[in-house]
């Protein structure tokens, strides 16, 4: 393993990716309200760099885009390949100025926060000298998944191949898709923008790469650079984990205590908001309190899991549940819901 994403998906994040849907959108007859309707994204917000919107609305985007132009494959891709480096703001100079793949790799994946994927990637060494980077998004709602993996795989290599310009400087050897792909009508937009095979119905999404372009320089390197840029997305990163939009809000308290047994009315109560106001503002992020909780708890639960010194007590505990049975049959329960959102 070279790294890996730990941050949730479900963060913060510009509006450059829906102002992207947006245009793309507008090219094909679609108004940029017709994208926007349903997820209190003010349009005069779209040019504003600064502004922020959560997660659940750029799905809420991506649900309207989907309907408009059908759920068919490919369609991601499409979109993806318009995702430039320039997209990225301070990541994309990042990535530009890091002296080897495998540092992109490593700092890509630390920073995917600064980023517009709904995808969890993980970066390793395979067999046969083949650097593989793989992407799941179980736990993105099902009818919009195709369409945000291929948009991540398709942004992926666009960025790749733009900070190594030119003919075949990026060793793309292969594309492997979670989602079944009919050979008849196999999309024109899969070989256009990947230019290698891409077979579906894989145990996994990968990109799968030569193993020595880990350790290929990029024409741009400079560790200067890198370091300025580094210290910019960290202190972008802590701000969006730390902001004050309410969702992030509520997430953030419940990662700060030891124990998860709280309710609306409790968080309501120390973060100072009516329950009946909270309940509103998350709705109007596209959330409830339940579902931020159920998150929280499932990234607590990882976590905690991976460390073998933590005893079951303990960890049944911290996430609210008096015995670890209880917690057992949640965790049982997430699995399900993970399982029937894949149908």
């Amino acid at each position: 393993m070279i790294a890996a994403i730990t941050d949730s998906w479900d963060h913060p994040r510009t509006t450059v990716g829906v102002s992207i849907l947006c245009d793309w959108a507008a090219r094909g007859g679609v108004s940029p309200a017709a994208l926007l309707r349903g997820s209190h994204i003010d349009a005069a917000t779209l040019a504003d760099p600064h502004a922020l919107i959560e997660a659940q609305q750029e799905i809420a985007v991506i649900r309207n885009l989907v309907a408009a132009f059908g759920d068919r494959p490919g369609l991601g891709v499409e979109l993806g390949r318009h995702y430039h480096l320039t997209a990225y703001g301070y990541f994309g100079y990042l990535l530009a100025a890091c002296a080897s793949v495998r540092e992109i790799t490593e700092k890509g994946l630390q920073y995917a926060l600064l980023t517009f994927a709904f995808s969890t990637m993980a970066a390793q060494v395979a067999d046969h000298r083949r650097y593989v980077l793989a992407l799941t998004a179980d736990d993105v709602p099902a009818d919009v998944r195709r369409f945000v993996v291929e948009r991540d795989v398709a942004a992926t290599v666009q960025m790749q191949r733009e900070i190594f310009p030119g003919a075949n400087t990026v060793p793309l050897r292969e594309v492997r898709l979670a989602f079944a792909v009919d050979e008849a009508r196999r999309p024109a937009v899969y070989w256009d923008h990947f230019r290698v095979p891409v077979s579906g119905s894989r145990p996994r999404t990968e990109l799968v790469f030569d193993e020595a372009y880990l350790d290929q320089v990029p024409p741009m390197a400079n560790r200067h650079t890198a370091q300025l840029m580094l210290a910019q997305c960290e202190r972008i990163r802590a701000e969006r984990l730390h902001r004050t939009g309410v969702a992030a809000r509520v997430r953030a308290y419940l990662l700060d205590q030891s124990a998860l047994d709280l309710t609306l009315e409790e968080v309501a109560e120390r973060l100072h908001y009516a329950p009946r106001t909270l309940r509103r503002h998350l709705e109007h992020e596209g959330t409830t309190f339940r579902a931020v909780l159920a998150e929280v708890r499932r990234s607590v639960a990882e976590n905690l899991l991976r460390d073998p010194a933590v005893p079951r007590y303990e960890i049944a505990r911290r996430l609210g549940y008096q015995e670890w049975s209880s917690l057992a049959r949640a965790r049982r329960r997430w699995q399900a819901e993970a399982t029937t959102s894949r149908r």
